[in-house]
């Protein structure tokens, strides 16, 4: 700007200082006095308001605090509530933690082992079932420790089990209960325990297989089974059913039954007997137990007697002894089975007895029965009907063995040469003995009176067969016995 020009400056409004000179004046920064420090601008960022949001959430938080202290009251006054209910009327475990060393003495002194064991073994629905009773009150018949069939279980084996404890074989298969479970391993309520459900468990016994694998027993496994049945015997109906398979296969021979242990004796006076020192009061006087050893008696009487028989036939009169164990002596060879000449107690009045008549035509022999309580007396006449029916018997017991022998048989060679899908498969009538003979049986039996073959006949289809014999002595409305693959019975 030219000096002197007083033209007012546009952009600075023109100001004169006090001198009236004239200066520049910016707008841009403002004036800073010596005294004053520049102070930076600064920004302020203010948030977008909307509403009081603190005093809103802080209000919230109050109201959730109050409402959980209102639900913990709640809570707490329905628990005192049911404390003051409980502390009013007390339950049983109030009772008991008040006073538990009495209640506790109380049920230990009502309660003994021998009430647990004999009033409450069995539960009333199997007494019922099995004896018609609710409570137990025999021991020696439903017992826990009992064994009413006499099959080698007790009641509480048989309970368990699920057996008939009136039935020793309870699966119809030919073998005692208690031989099944002890003995041969197999099930006393399946008579097809084996894999092969052709054959019934007396089958695998007879052919020497194993219940498990199906195959022939060890020398190791037969042994092991000889041993058990040294152990825990053998039962009627098993001894019945193996037969001559005990001897020959198992090499086992029953025990004779009849036989009664004493450790001390003394012959009884003028009868020539051995009584046994044992007390009586030892004996085991229960129903059963009278009613088995009065069998025994029984049985001995009649063995004697048919030996008696015989010995008639063969000498032309009775033996002339002076007591029963002399008379035995002389018949014994005569005698078909065992026979304990010495009564089961042995001990006067349970002795033997015989004696002949004047002219020595007949003979008494006798024997004392606990169950009748009186002497039970036999004569030659009832010997020679007992003779007749124990021949009868002895040769309807052969033929019913020789069938189910030769059922086997057949079952084994069916078992060997069956193909596809055949069940069965079974030789023709003209060749069924060269068939089974030597590799399934030994020999072809025959009937021991006539000596004539069984009738056999198979199917035209070669997969079902029967074999019957005709018995001497059959069951009422019975002619026969019979044997097809599937069974053996009476017919």
């Amino acid at each position: 700007m030219a000096e002197g020009d007083q033209t007012k400056n546009p952009v600075s409004g023109g100001n004169q200082n006090p001198a009236g000179e004239d200066y520049l004046f910016f707008n841009v920064m403002p004036k800073q006095n010596s005294a004053d420090q520049l102070v930076e601008p600064s920004l302020k960022i203010v948030q977008p308001q909307s509403g009081t949001p603190t005093s809103k959430t802080g209000f919230n938080k109050k109201f959730l605090w109050y409402g959980l202290s209102a639900l913990a009251l709640i809570a707490a006054g329905i628990g005192v509530y049911i404390w003051l209910q409980h502390l009013s009327t007390p339950g049983l475990s109030d009772i008991v933690v008040k006073n538990p060393p009495k209640t506790v003495k109380s049920q230990q002194a009502t309660t003994t082992p021998a009430a647990s064991s004999t009033v409450a073994a069995f539960p009333a629905t199997w007494l019922q079932k099995y004896f018609s009773i609710d409570t137990c009150t025999d021991q020696n018949l439903c017992g826990p420790d009992a064994d009413p069939d006499r099959d080698g279980l007790t009641n509480a084996e048989e309970f368990k089990l699920g057996t008939d404890p009136n039935n020793p074989d309870s699966d119809n298969d030919g073998l005692s209960d208690g031989d099944e479970v002890h003995v041969f391993g197999s099930d006393p309520l399946n008579a097809n325990t084996g894999p092969d459900k052709k054959y019934t468990d007396s089958d695998y016994i007879k052919g020497g297989y194993d219940f498990k694998t199906d195959k022939k027993e060890s020398s190791d496994q037969i042994a092991q089974t000889n041993a058990k049945m040294l152990q825990f015997g053998l039962h009627p109906p098993t001894i019945k059913t193996l037969g001559e398979y005990l001897i020959s296969l198992y090499n086992f021979t029953p025990p004779n039954q009849n036989v009664a242990s004493s450790t001390a004796s003394s012959t009884l006076p003028n009868t020539g007997t051995v009584a046994s020192s044992s007390p009586t009061s030892t004996l085991d006087t229960s129903l059963n137990a009278q009613q088995d050893r009065d069998a025994q008696r029984s049985a001995t009487i009649k063995n004697v007697g048919i030996a008696l028989i015989k010995y008639y036939q063969d000498i032309k009169a009775y033996p002339q002894a002076s007591s029963f164990a002399d008379m035995f002596t002389k018949i014994k060879p005569y005698l078909r089975v065992a026979t304990n000449p010495n009564d089961p107690i042995n001990k006067s009045p349970y002795v033997y007895g015989y004696s002949l008549n004047q002219d020595g035509s007949d003979f008494t022999l006798s024997f004392f029965s606990e169950v009748a309580g009186q002497i039970i007396k036999k004569h030659a006449a009832d010997a020679q009907k007992d003779l007749a029916a124990d021949q009868a018997a002895t040769y309807d017991d052969k033929r019913k063995t020789d069938l189910e022998t030769l059922r086997t048989a057949f079952l084994l060679y069916s078992n060997a040469n069956v193909a596809g899908n055949q069940t069965y498969v079974f030789p023709s009538a003209t060749k069924y003995k060269t068939a089974l003979v030597p590799n399934y049986i030994g020999q072809i039996p025959v009937d021991p009176k006539t000596g004539t073959d069984y009738a056999y006949q198979v199917s035209v289809t070669f997969d079902a067969f029967t074999l019957k014999a005709t018995l001497d002595n059959p069951d009422p409305g019975t002619t026969g016995y019979l044997c097809n693959e599937l069974e053996c019975t009476t017919y």
